[in-house]
C-alpha cells in the first residue's frame, strides 16, 4: 500500500505549485531493487521505495521545478535524500523516512531551498559568515517528536545560510546502531561534528551557541 494518498497529492500540488519558485535538486540513495524485486545479498531497505514515492510526489506537485535522481546500490545507511540547488553542493539531507511531524520538514527544506531564504536573524547570519572550520550537524528525531521539526528545520536553515555548515536529520527508530552511538535517548537530540551534542528545540540564539560551542568556534 502506498505512503501518498490521492488528496495529500492534492495539497502537495496547492502548496508546492506556488511556493517552489526556484529549481531544486533532490537526489535519494537507495539500495539496490528497492520498491521492487529484492537483490539477493543486498541488506533490505524497508523504507526506500516508500521514499521514492515521497520523491516522485514532490516533483508531480512541482513539475518543472523539482527534479530526482535515484542512485541505487549506494552502500552504508540508506535511504537518504540530498536537497540542494541544481550544479551545487547538497548541504541539506534526510536519513531515513521523513514520517510523522517531520514530513513537514522536508516540505519546509525543499521550499527553504527554492527561495533560498534561511530566515535567520543578522546576528547568526554573521556569526556564520566568520566561520572558519566546517560543521556538520545531526538532528535525530522520531516521526511523534512535536518539538523536532523546530530543531531539524533551524539546523536545515544554518546549513542554508553558511556554505560551512551541513545539516542531516536521522529518524532515530530506523538507524539504532547510530542512535546508540550518539547516546540518543530522547529528541531532539543534535550532535555537532560527531563529537558533542545537546537535547532540545532551542530558540535561534541558544541553538546557534550551542553550535558553535561545541564546533570549536566558541570558548566553552
Amino acid at each position: 500500500m502506498g505512503i501518498v494518498s490521492e488528496d495529500l497529492k492534492r495539497q502537495l500540488r496547492e502548496r508546492l505549485g506556488t511556493s517552489v519558485i526556484a529549481p531544486v535538486q533532490l537526489t535519494l540513495h537507495t539500495s539496490r531493487g528497492s520498491g521492487l524485486l529484492a537483490v539477493p545479498g543486498t541488506p533490505e531497505c524497508e523504507t526506500c521505495g516508500l521514499f521514492r514515492e515521497i520523491g516522485d510526489a514532490l516533483v508531480e506537485a512541482a513539475p518543472g521545478h523539482i527534479a530526482l535522481s535515484v542512485v541505487e546500490g549506494t552502500p552504508g545507511n540508506v535511504p537518504l535524500l540530498e536537497i540542494g540547488r541544481p550544479g551545487d553542493p547538497a548541504r541539506i539531507a534526510f536519513r531515513g523516512l521523513p514520517a510523522g511531524y517531520e514530513f513537514a520538514t522536508l516540505l519546509d527544506a525543499v521550499e527553504r531551498v527554492s527561495s533560498g531564504s534561511p530566515d535567520l536573524s543578522a546576528e547568526t547570519v554573521s556569526a556564520l559568515a566568520a566561520l572558519q572550520n566546517d560543521i556538520d550537524l545531526q538532528v535525530f528525531v522520531t516521526p511523534t517528536c512535536p518539538y523536532c521539526p523546530s530543531a531539524a528545520s533551524m539546523a536545515n536553515r544554518l546549513a542554508l545560510a553558511s556554505p560551512r555548515v551541513r545539516a542531516s536529520t536521522v529518524a532515530a527508530n530506523e538507524f539504532p546502531e547510530l542512535s546508540d552511538r550518539f547516546s540518543v535517548r530522547g529528541v531532539p537530540h543534535t550532535v555537532v561534528n560527531s563529537a558533542g551534542s545537546f537535547v532540545g528545540a532551542l530558540p535561534e540564539a541558544a541553538f546557534l551557541g550551542e553550535v558553535l560551542r561545541l564546533g570549536g568556534t566558541r570558548p566553552n
